[in-house]
């Protein structure tokens, strides 16, 4: 059985993207989920600033557990994230979401 846009795109990574996430994004792209995953879908404009948008999310995604799994990024993959997502933008021609991609330092942890 063929996979769907949707099935591809929750694909990238076992983080468990929200579905309203993922609809919000392939909406804003253009992209119809339902639609058969086809060589000219995976190399569009559309589905891979879907995928850089996605990818980005989950850049800054909490740390979560879900049905006794857990999911959680290290910083090094937070920035391999967002790394990807940058090169997708700019080979997708987005050089102004490109440009923005970026760290945000602020505190971590549970004390001062």
């Amino acid at each position: 059985m063929a996979q769907t846009v949707l099935e591809s795109l929750k694909g990238i990574n076992a983080y468990p993207i929200p579905l309203r996430t993922i609809t919000e994004t392939a909406t804003r792209e253009g992209l119809t989920l339902s639609d058969e995953t086809t060589q000219q879908i995976l190399t569009s404009k559309a589905y891979n600033l879907c995928v850089a948008e996605l990818l980005l999310w989950l850049s800054y995604a909490p740390d979560v557990s879900q049905g006794g799994q857990s999911y959680s990024f290290t910083d090094e993959q937070r920035e391999l994230l967002r790394n990807r997502a940058q090169k997708l933008l700019s080979q997708y021609g987005d050089e102004d979401a490109a440009g923005a991609v970026g760290v945000i330092y602020g505190y971590k942890g549970s004390r001062l």
